[in-house]
């Protein structure tokens, strides 16, 4: 089963954003809310890692990818360093997280 993403959305027009910032991006609004979404989506880009910041030294190497959610907002996590290696238009989903960042895996 997949995990849920955290985006926020706002209470006065809808619009989701992955976050986080204190004001919507399309109408200013400050009241935010944190909504959960299903993680299931495309992958738009992504990189490989290889001389990650200090914070993140001993998690390197590592994948950052891009994902448009099927609920239209993009967001960014890590790719399963154990999957194949997928190809941007690819279909995928968290199956996890580490450290608050949604780990994508290609879908079936």
């Amino acid at each position: 089963m997949s995990e849920m993403v955290s985006v926020l959305e706002c209470a006065s027009c809808g619009q989701l954003d992955p976050g986080p910032r204190g004001n919507c991006t399309a109408c200013y609004g400050t009241d935010l809310i944190v909504r959960n979404v299903e993680s299931s989506g495309q992958l738009i880009s992504w990189t490989m890692i290889r001389r990650p910041p200090t914070a993140f030294r001993d998690d390197g190497p590592y994948a950052v990818a891009v994902v448009k959610l099927d609920v239209g907002v993009q967001v960014t996590g890590r790719l399963d360093p154990m999957a194949a290696e997928p190809a941007p238009g690819s279909r995928v989903v968290a199956l996890t997280h580490q450290s608050d960042v949604p780990v994508f895996s290609p879908s079936e």
